[in-house]
């Protein structure tokens, strides 16, 4: 028995989302606010900096914020790392999602990007650097199938006055729309989508949006003083026609630097404090 009633996907394909609640483990969630907020522990402690462990937001708001404060840098990268975490992959290819992406009408779900890590509180924002997203849909940077998803899982609670997802339902039926340059993403700017018709979302851990890529979306501005964490996954169907006729196509280009970052590292002392019999 699918867990989407056809009442759910009627609504999802008629105003472009859906939210599904208490649909993942609360614990899980914890787990994983537990695990990033671990991540800048290391690196305060690796500064010398008292930091503190668990996964309440005014812990995670506090090491976020030293380490922001100590080195940028460090700070960008590190929430970076947190997108890599397996525990963050796991729950978003997890029996639910799954039965969630065939129960919307995915025939054959393959992941069309990277898991991502949505942190946002107005004492996190990075120098010279993009916060809060623009109006945008996520089609544009996916360019794969007609009905790709976006899943948006908070991991904190989100009220309207804590950074909510704010969408214009129905905006998915007006195709790809035109957009200027941001520093983050194509910004969308169409004399349809105006302030009044965004909708703000509200969710609990546990709590699942799901939303067309074509969904005009943004971040919402009020803040609640702290640090709003969510989840993201986004899922083509590898069995849609212009997905399939079009070769699967994509974007993105994944490469590494073929010089070493640190010179003459690692040396081979380096090497014997991981594996003694090293030679």
């Amino acid at each position: 028995m699918s867990i989407i009633s056809e009442d759910t996907r009627k609504q999802y394909l008629s105003d472009g989302y859906a939210i599904l609640k208490s649909l993942l483990p609360v614990d899980e969630l914890q787990s994983i606010n537990e695990e990033i907020n671990e991540l800048y522990a290391l690196q305060l402690r690796r500064m010398g900096m008292e930091a503190k462990s668990g996964h309440a937001r005014e812990v995670f708001l506090s090491n976020a914020s030293r380490l922001l404060q100590a080195d940028v840098q460090t700070y960008i990268a590190t929430s970076r790392n947190s997108q890599m975490l397996p525990s963050v992959h796991r729950l978003l290819i997890s029996d639910p999602i799954m039965q969630l992406a065939h129960g919307m009408g995915l025939e054959f779900p393959v992941l069309s990007t990277r898991a991502s890590i949505h942190v946002m509180s107005d004492e996190l924002k990075v120098p010279g650097g993009y916060h809060k997203t623009p109006p945008h849909q996520d089609w544009r940077s996916i360019q794969g199938s007609l009905d790709n998803m976006v899943l948006w899982v908070p991991t904190t609670p989100v009220s309207e006055n804590s950074h909510a997802l704010e969408i214009v339902p129905k905006s998915h039926l007006m195709g790809l729309l035109p957009t200027v340059e941001h520093i983050m993403v194509p910004s969308v700017e169409d004399p349809r989508i105006t302030e009044d018709k965004y909708v703000k979302l509200p969710v609990e851990p546990g709590d699942v949006i799901v939303f067309s890529s074509f969904m005009v979306h943004k971040t919402g501005e009020q803040g609640d003083g702290l640090a709003r964490i969510a989840l993201s996954g986004r899922f083509n169907n590898a069995a849609e026609p212009t997905y399939l006729k079009h070769g699967y196509p994509s974007p993105y280009s994944y490469s590494y630097r073929k010089d070493l970052i640190f010179e003459d590292f690692p040396t081979q002392a380096d090497m014997e404090t991981i594996f003694p019999e090293a030679e």
